[in-house]
């Protein structure tokens, strides 16, 4: 069957689908964009310049490492408020697998569970296997490490970094999934799921920034490791509802002859 015929039979079920074709190339897109800028912060010393604003060089002190608002308010606070939520959704999904009348919404109930936990344990898998370091942890900044950014050799006795990608911003980013929660249920207000994720990613990102826990770069890739998550997620749990996969799981059967329109 030519290539002609084939997009002839699969650009009815594009157009039906949840995800366009031309949305899902600007969300596979975009990251990789936003992946490229953090590299070029990391190597053109944007990081650095950036996060030395918070810190004393004469005093050889972080300014806002124990500021009441980013560490108490925004750190712990905004790890309570992820625990709370988790814990809110487990006990809704509960709530929705007992109750006949609410159970429609049940696997997107736990669509939303997992979307949202998928950034933060992908971040948390990576904190632990690479080698770049917090800040404060370097000797830019009175630290014991040397700076390493993403593309630099490692020595091979070097210690995990455990900073990067950026933990705690990956529990604002992780509710970018709140946007494909709206987006299933063609929400006109789909954009404020984007939004809410997106505030919360940076609310997050920035204190630990300002404290010396991060530079910006690792936050940049938190980002785009929580959007791929829930987008593979959302594919993943709906895939006869989205053009990427539909187009998957129908090609076999365009070119055997089994759909024909």
């Amino acid at each position: 069957m030519s290539i002609i015929r084939l997009f002839e039979k699969w650009l009815p079920q594009i157009q039906r689908s949840n995800l366009e074709i031309e949305n899902l190339y600007f969300m596979l897109g975009l990251p990789i964009l936003i992946l490229l800028l953090a590299v070029v912060l990391q190597y053109s010393d944007i990081d650095v310049w950036w996060i030395a604003h918070f810190f004393d060089a004469e005093r050889g002190i972080w300014l806002y490492k124990t500021h009441w608002l980013f560490n108490d308010v925004i750190h712990v606070g905004g790890q309570i408020f992820d625990k709370l939520i988790i814990a809110l959704c487990l006990i809704g999904y509960v709530v929705i697998h007992l109750n006949k009348q609410l159970r429609f919404y049940r696997k997107l109930m736990l669509f939303f569970i997992v979307a949202t936990l998928v950034g933060p344990i992908v971040v948390g898998i990576g904190k632990n296997l690479t080698h770049l370091y917090t800040p404060w942890d370097v000797h830019l900044f009175s630290g014991f490490y040397p700076y390493i950014r993403l593309f630099d050799p490692v020595a091979q006795d070097a210690p995990i970094g455990h900073a990067f990608p950026a933990g705690h911003a990956s529990g604002g980013y992780c509710f970018l999934s709140l946007y494909f929660v709206l987006l299933h249920l063609k929400s006109p207000y789909r954009g404020l799921g984007l939004i809410l994720g997106l505030a919360l990613g940076i609310i997050f990102g920035l204190a630990q920034q300002i404290r010396g826990a991060h530079f910006p770069s690792h936050d940049l890739v938190t980002l785009v490791i929580c959007w791929y998550g829930s987008l593979i997620m959302y594919l993943l749990f709906y895939p006869h509802q989205n053009a990427l996969l539909r187009l998957a799981y129908n090609d076999s059967e365009i070119q055997s002859g089994a759909i024909e329109r």
